[in-house]
């Protein structure tokens, strides 16, 4: 059971750094001038990479809190919290892309700003996360 609960451990960790590493890129992609249409084709590339590392972390965190015998922690709460929000957040941005290519009820600049607001919360949520996270194992609640 410990050799399972290491492994997903270190799948969660790097999972969650490629998921910050894309973050970056996707705020950069928002901050970036250019065509729409290529902007709209590279988010959507991206969104998929997005979510799919976010089900990895939320994989191995479930994979690693049975191998704990299900023990709630601050840090294990918070980390639950926090994916419901990054969830959320990008349900919200991507039924804003969908205003903006399908219905264009929303400029693309104010698409971008919005998209870049949302991302920027996701990437500061999950770096607060992260940095909980480290102290409260450093501790040890």
């Amino acid at each position: 059971m410990n050799e399972m609960y290491e492994m997903s451990q270190g799948i969660h960790i790097y999972s969650v750094i490629a998921l910050l590493v894309l973050l970056l890129l996707m705020i950069a992609m928002h901050k970036v001038k250019g065509d729409f249409e290529k902007f709209v084709k590279n988010i959507k590339i991206a969104m998929v990479f997005h979510l799919t590392l976010l089900g990895f972390v939320v994989l191995t965190g479930t994979i690693m809190m049975a191998a704990k015998h299900l023990s709630f922690s601050p840090a294990n709460l918070l980390m639950i919290v926090s994916v419901f929000i990054i969830v959320t957040l990008e349900i919200k941005r991507n039924k804003a892309l969908v205003k903006v290519t399908k219905f264009k009820l929303m400029s693309e600049v104010s698409y971008k700003k919005l998209g870049f607001k949302y991302q920027s919360i996701e990437l500061f949520l999950l770096l607060g996360v992260s940095a909980f996270a480290g102290m409260a194992s450093a501790v040890s609640f």
